[in-house]
């Protein structure tokens, strides 16, 4: 039985356990080792950025080799002194030689005390980052596909504070890299000017922000395409919302730090300067982790197949001008900049029924998994040629397809 609930404590808890100093650091001294290297991946801590190297020491920390934790935590400080988690934890494995703490900045009171929470809730999502067991080289479970002008796409786990790179090798995303990021002091969620949240939704990158910008920003920042038609429908407003860094004296945030922006530390946010000065990015800012969309996209496949080919029998209903069939694939909640339903619907029956050929194609269709608590929303850009003996029309367009009682239909639909 004893094995059996140390086994069960490793599976299940491990971050907990690395993480026992955080809550009490003389126990993490004392313990029995449950935790060592073997249960990361050696080649996630082999290349020591500033994260890599905090999180070996936490996991020195948990296999009591303290001295060397310390080592660490000392060589890390000397290559990245704006660290402020780093000297906490150097604080108190000081600490931790002269006396029995009860845990992480056990001192500290008032308004430090809520600076070290928020320093411990740091620390513990950038540990979660290596200990959540995903294989991050297999091709990630969003709903998502992205034409061949399309290059990287970032996908944000708002909860975990975590932000991701891919690249589009082929028509697969390819992971390339991760980051440590903090977004609004009110978490996620963004409804009002002023409220502090970060937007959840699909959004695109814009160009650099050329004018002088305060320290306050960093090295860079790039806005991003909020509030987008989504948000406009809900009366969602705001903006302002960027990618950026840090001021000089500070290496990060911590993880409910920002008005709504994505903060990156400037080091990163220079790594994927060479990614964001292409701008146009399709940015996802998710409430789910990818460990979530591996629980709930496992037929991902199946639904991929089942948009496109509804996408493809809107084309085709359209092109043969078909307009009832053609108009069912529109939900009865559908809106663009002009319409509603009814509107739309009477508009295409005048213009259809004077039964003109027309030719519809369309080209570098891409569409993004729009997060969302009730239907499924998927965000779908495509250029669309249409042809007719009165008009020749070549544009970008924009959808917006819901999943109602599964079937596909479209709630919005626009140029860009």
């Amino acid at each position: 039985m004893k094995n059996f609930i140390k086994k069960f404590l490793i599976k299940e808890f491990l971050f907990l356990l690395i993480l026992v100093f955080l809550f009490n650091i003389s126990q993490a001294l004392s313990e029995e080792i449950f935790v060592s290297n073997k249960n990361l991946n050696a080649n996630e801590l082999s290349y020591e950025t500033p994260e890599k190297m905090l999180v070996k020491s936490l996991v020195e920390i948990s296999e009591g080799k303290v001295d060397m934790a310390l080592e660490t935590i000392d060589a890390l400080i000397k290559q990245t002194p704006n660290f402020k988690l780093a000297y906490l934890i150097q604080g108190d494995l000081l600490l931790a030689h002269a006396k029995q703490i009860n845990g992480m900045g056990d001192e500290t009171k008032g308004e430090k005390k809520e600076e070290v929470e928020n320093l411990k809730n740091e620390a513990k999502v950038r540990i979660e980052r290596y200990l959540n067991n995903l294989n991050l080289q297999n091709e990630p479970k969003i709903f998502a596909q992205l034409n061949n002008k399309v290059k990287y796409l970032f996908y944000v786990d708002a909860v975990s504070s975590r932000f991701y790179l891919y690249e589009n090798i082929n028509g697969k995303l390819s992971y390339k890299d991760d980051y440590y990021v903090s977004i609004g002091k009110n978490g996620f969620g963004k409804q009002y000017e002023g409220d502090k949240k970060t937007p959840v939704g699909v959004y695109f990158t814009g160009k650099k922000i050329r004018e002088s910008l305060s320290d306050f920003y960093g090295e860079a920042a790039y806005p991003l395409s909020y509030p987008n038609e989504i948000d406009k429908k809900n009366k969602r407003n705001g903006s302002g919302i960027w990618i950026h860094g840090t001021p000089k004296t500070t290496y990060n945030r911590t993880p409910l730090a920002s008005d709504g922006c994505i903060v990156l530390s400037n080091p990163d946010l220079m790594k994927l300067s060479s990614v964001l000065d292409n701008n146009r990015i399709p940015i996802i800012i998710s409430f789910q982790s990818l460990k979530d969309l591996e629980s709930n996209n496992k037929n991902l496949t199946e639904k991929k197949i089942s948009l496109v080919s509804a996408i493809e029998s809107w084309r085709e209903k359209w092109e043969n001008q078909d307009t009832e069939s053609y108009l069912k694939f529109y939900s009865k909640n559908f809106f663009s900049e002009k319409d509603d339903y009814d509107s739309w619907a009477e508009r295409k029956r005048i213009i259809q029924a004077q039964k003109q050929k027309v030719f519809v194609e369309l080209s570098e269709i891409s569409f993004f998994d729009y997060p969302n608590t009730e239907n499924e929303i998927v965000l779908v850009d495509f250029v669309q040629d249409y042809k007719s003996p009165a008009i020749n029309n070549k544009m970008n367009k924009r959808q917006y397809w819901i999943n109602e009682n599964n079937e596909w239909r479209i709630m919005y639909e626009g140029g860009t």
